[in-house]
């Protein structure tokens, strides 16, 4: 994958445990390894083709054994001083041979129209397009693991807060308790204390089916047990950008569409060199022996059946070299329509580079404005948490002094917890729109791992 400068200031966004899970995640995705074959396949099919300029070399045996007859009409001929005539008419003949045959043969091409280095560099294009979607796929899953660690730690956040408010609704409950004792208090407040801690229960068990459904995604994608990925503990704190990405020329699938594009190029000069003539070399040394011939001519004039025989005829060794040429003349249109269909995909991969460079960069600033909007959340939930802190301080004393009932304590617990948790959300969706902003300008996974 090709890097660019950093964008952002020197900032640890991912802690060096997350870092390990996301590369065994990397490892473990059984979709990478699927997609790094297919990769892999094509580079393969490159080096089969470089081949076809080597030459080609054959070895040829055989044994054969001829049993047959046939029928045959020469020329007339004469004999004068016997006034005999020879072949007159058709005559028929009978062959009973056998034969072997060993050879070697060697053919090399020597020019094929520019094909073969065209299909070669073709299908390196093809591949290298191809090792661009697999990163692409890369950043996808980067994204998600840590999304879905940031969903953990948000989780723990919550934790904390239910803890923090059974603390302090425990002491309300055991004044309350004292109060009742006393007559300075109604079973009423007692009620209300206990329906809001049944609430906080009733939270603690949503909060537990969630997180074990986070980790059961984990485990599955990262082939890693719950222990391992339950080490993974860090703070959410907000991603700070010092500098914004100005555009999207990184971004992996618009290299790996602009490296189909050289691919096609190499396949249409591939497909206009196919109507030129393949020239190529050849050679060959090869062994013939025919033996136990009988050949029986019939009918002949005077001497009825002849009988010819022989015990073999050998050729031994037999040279041959050369240059050939092979020249596809007409091929019914069929040369001619491929290169209409290269065309074709020529224009169809133009026009997906077009609209994905377009929306790409749509994306960009939608994701610009989320990620500001989201620092501006951020800050505004600072104060928030400035004032639920002292409402609940306040409501508290005042409960405390007889001037407000259990209602409006409550209340000012609910709104603490509701203005805590939103604060942690607004952390979450910050970090989520950076990671977004990062993963639209291609440069998520770098600026993870630097």
């Amino acid at each position: 994958m090709l890097l660019m400068a950093p964008i952002v200031k020197a900032q640890e966004y991912v802690s060096p445990k997350l870092k390990q899970v996301v590369q065994q995640a990397l490892l473990s995705n059984r979709g990478l390894k699927l997609k790094s074959y297919e990769v892999t396949k094509v580079q393969l099919e490159a080096e089969g083709v470089d081949a076809k300029k080597l030459p080609h070399v054959s070895a040829t045996g055989l044994y054969t054994y001829i049993n047959g007859s046939g029928q045959i009409d020469l020329p007339a001929s004469s004999i004068p001083l016997f006034d005999l005539g020879l072949f007159e008419g058709a005559t028929d003949f009978g062959l009973r041979s056998q034969a072997a045959f060993v050879g070697v043969s060697a053919k090399q091409i020597i020019f094929s129209g520019l094909q073969i280095p065209n299909g070669q560099k073709a299908l390196q294009e093809k591949a290298k397009a191809q090792q661009y979607l697999v990163e692409a796929n890369k950043e996808n899953i980067v994204k998600d693991i840590i999304s879905t660690f940031d969903q953990l730690m948000l989780l723990k956040e919550v934790d904390k807060l239910i803890a923090d408010s059974e603390i302090r609704l425990k002491k309300e409950q055991e004044k309350v308790n004292k109060a009742i004792e006393n007559g300075l208090a109604i079973p009423y407040d007692r009620d209300k204390l206990k329906l809001a801690m049944l609430e906080l229960d009733e939270k603690k068990v949503e909060v537990e089916g969630n997180r074990n459904l986070l980790y059961k995604k984990l485990e599955q994608e990262t082939s890693l047990s719950f222990d391992e990925l339950n080490r993974v503990v860090y703070s959410l704190t907000p991603w700070n950008l010092s500098e914004l990405p100005a555009g999207v020329e990184n971004r992996l699938e618009l290299k790996a569409l602009n490296t189909s594009a050289k691919a096609y190029e190499y396949v249409y000069k591939k497909e206009k060199g196919a109507s030129l003539p393949a020239v190529f070399a050849f050679g060959s040394v090869n062994y013939l022996n025919v033996f136990d011939t009988q050949l029986t001519i019939k009918d002949m004039p005077v001497v009825g059946n002849v009988d010819l025989s022989s015990n073999h005829l050998k050729l031994r060794p037999n040279f041959m070299v050369g240059v050939g040429a092979k020249w596809d003349i007409f091929t019914g249109g069929e040369h001619r329509n491929k290169l209409k269909q290269v065309k074709i995909d020529q224009e169809i991969n133009a026009m997906k580079l077009a609209d994905t460079e377009e929306k790409l960069n749509l994306l960009l600033e939608k994701n610009k404005v989320t990620y500001a909007t989201s620092r501006q959340r951020y800050r505004v939930g600072e104060q928030q948490i400035k004032i639920a802190e002292n409402n609940l301080v306040l409501a508290t004393k005042q409960y405390e002094a007889g001037l407000i009932e259990m209602t409006e304590r409550l209340s000012a617990e609910n709104d603490w917890y509701k203005v805590k948790l939103n604060y942690y959300n607004n952390i979450l969706q910050q970090r989520q729109a950076a990671m977004d902003l990062l993963h639209t300008s291609g440069t998520l996974v770098q600026t993870m791992f630097e």
